[in-house]
């Protein structure tokens, strides 16, 4: 039964193409596939996009790594998972290439292959895509896997974009640990509040004690300290300030470690401002 869900054929690969699979770009972009889409053989994650606003569908720890990675860059402007390769063209490559064309084991449809992420971004002030596919980097010395990867390859290069295989290895860990630490912080819509406005206020007011504490502080005693004044619910300052940092309203360097151990004069406002010296 399991299997059946997850199998494709002629009709579910229709099906998708009517739903718009595969289609469009930002909010409005809906991957090929979604975490109920596959078995799951590893964690997927469903994140909330910086970029975009929407909810993307990720298949592994490294794909949402990447992700993550890709929606902190600035210059970054649309990441597109799961992306679905026209089929008929890399059928062509296949057979070219003398390889078998991925199918589905149960039906033996040929498969819609995908891209894992496809990213528009900005290079020499001039838009471009990139195409990224996601791989462990124990699996690269696997015969089929070096195959699929090579029609994948050839697919983008006909089309003159830039592609590129991503492993665990290619990741800066400490910097993504630390957009993992504030990126589902970056939406607050889904609180409760006593009246509209009431939590940026709060954030407002966070911020601007922030700025005037002394930078010796730990963002530990400092949330602390703010719950109390500000009457708020025993770490929420620490979800605000969380909430600042990916919203980008302060910063920090990402390269280094960060929780709410480290002192507050780790911390700028946006535009240079450093919390430490800011101070009247």
């Amino acid at each position: 039964m399991a299997r059946r869900r997850y199998a494709f054929d002629e009709d579910k690969i229709a099906r998708f193409l009517k739903e718009g699979r595969g289609q469009g770009h930002g909010a409005a972009y809906r991957p090929w596939l979604t975490v109920q889409d596959v078995p799951s053989i590893g964690r997927v994650h469903r994140l909330r996009g910086l970029k975009t606003g929407r909810q993307h569908h990720l298949l592994s720890d490294i794909e949402c790594h990447l992700f993550l990675l890709l929606d902190w860059m600035p210059l970054v402007r649309d990441i597109r998972e799961q992306f679905p390769l026209d089929r008929a063209a890399t059928q062509r490559i296949a057979e070219r290439l003398g390889f078998r064309h991925p199918c589905d084991t149960a039906t033996k449809t040929p498969l819609v292959m995908t891209t894992d992420i496809v990213v528009d971004t900005i290079r020499n002030d001039r838009l471009v895509t990139l195409a990224r596919t996601v791989k462990p980097a124990d699996e690269l010395d696997k015969s089929r896997v070096v195959e699929k990867l090579e029609i994948e390859r050839q697919y983008w290069a006909e089309r003159g974009i830039d592609w590129g295989i991503v492993t665990e290895r290619d990741l800066p860990k400490t910097i993504i640990n630390n957009i993992k630490w504030v990126h589902s912080y970056a939406f607050l819509d889904d609180l409760s509040q006593p009246y509209d406005g009431y939590i940026a206020e709060k954030a407002d007011l966070l911020l601007g004690e922030l700025v005037s504490k002394p930078g010796g502080l730990t963002l530990q005693r400092f949330c602390a300290d703010m719950d109390a004044r500000l009457a708020l619910e025993a770490g929420r300052s620490l979800m605000l300030v969380r909430h600042l940092l990916a919203r980008k309203v302060i910063t920090c360097d990402m390269a280094e470690p960060v929780d709410d151990t480290v002192p507050i004069s780790r911390f700028q406002v946006a535009g240079g401002i450093d919390l430490a010296r800011a101070s009247p």
